[in-house]
């Protein structure tokens, strides 16, 4: 289970030797792609890390069955379609979402990230942000 809170004193954090700061992400385009991700986005993507949840790469077009999203499906909240119908659908918002997060996508897809690049980067962009994750393991 994974809590945030507003973090009012972010420089006094315990984890800020922990979490990488925003400033060795910014030249990275696809880093650019993730800033455009709301918060609760960002803690999907973050979630399915921890729980070892094994992204899809070149995920925009799949077949149905098997659970296979990109991290951008999964902080957009798509699931996985289950009939020919929801898959034309599936794959019309994944065009447009391709479109908008065609670095991003094309960093995870080319294997030039990796899912710890992409945790660490969530938590930097949080910590930016002034929010602070806090975990509970159940």
């Amino acid at each position: 289970m994974i809590f945030t809170r507003k973090n009012t004193n972010a420089g006094d954090s315990i984890y800020n030797d922990k979490i990488p700061c925003a400033a060795i992400f910014e030249n990275e385009p696809w880093f650019i792609d993730l800033l455009k991700l709301s918060n609760d986005e960002l803690l999907r993507i973050y979630s399915n890390i921890m729980n070892n949840y094994e992204f899809a790469k070149n995920a925009w077009y799949i077949p149905l069955g098997d659970d296979h999203r990109c991290p951008i499906m999964i902080a957009k909240g798509h699931r996985t379609p289950n009939t020919p119908e929801k898959m034309g659908e599936f794959q019309e918002v994944a065009k447009m979402l391709e479109e908008e997060y065609r670095r991003f996508i094309d960093a995870w897809d080319f294997e030039y990230i990796t899912k710890k690049d992409i945790k660490k980067a969530i938590l930097a962009i949080l910590q930016l942000r002034s929010i602070e994750i806090i975990e509970y393991k159940c």
